[in-house]
């Protein structure tokens, strides 16, 4: 007859193999500090970029439209970006709230 700590480490093993582990982290470009220097493009930026995915900022209608971007760029310093393309000029407005939406790049090095 089995061991109760046999049958405890058989249960933990199925059940540990029923659960996927999560994917393993980029960490090309780890985050960066709230207030990070990101260059904003309203089309796709000058220069050779690595996208790392879409960022928005939601503000209240009284935050003003500097203070919206902002939210914007640290949402990209967040994900390790320097760069933010595909960005209107104006927010847009949706439910009473100001809404910027882009695309976060990374810089790619000189080779």
């Amino acid at each position: 007859m089995p061991s109760l700590r046999h049958l405890l480490l058989t249960g933990a093993l199925v059940f540990g193999a029923g659960c996927p582990s999560p994917p393993p982290k980029d960490t090309q470009y780890p985050p960066r500090e709230p207030g990070c220097e990101v260059e904003v493009h309203p089309d796709v930026p000058p220069g050779p970029t690595d996208n790392i995915g879409p960022v928005s900022a939601s503000c209240s209608d009284i935050t003003s439209d500097a203070d919206c971007m902002r939210e914007l760029k640290d949402q990209a310093c967040k994900l390790g970006a320097d760069v933010v393309w595909g960005v209107s000029p104006n927010p847009t407005q949706e439910a009473g709230k100001k809404k910027f939406f882009g695309r976060a790049a990374h810089t790619k090095a000189a080779k």
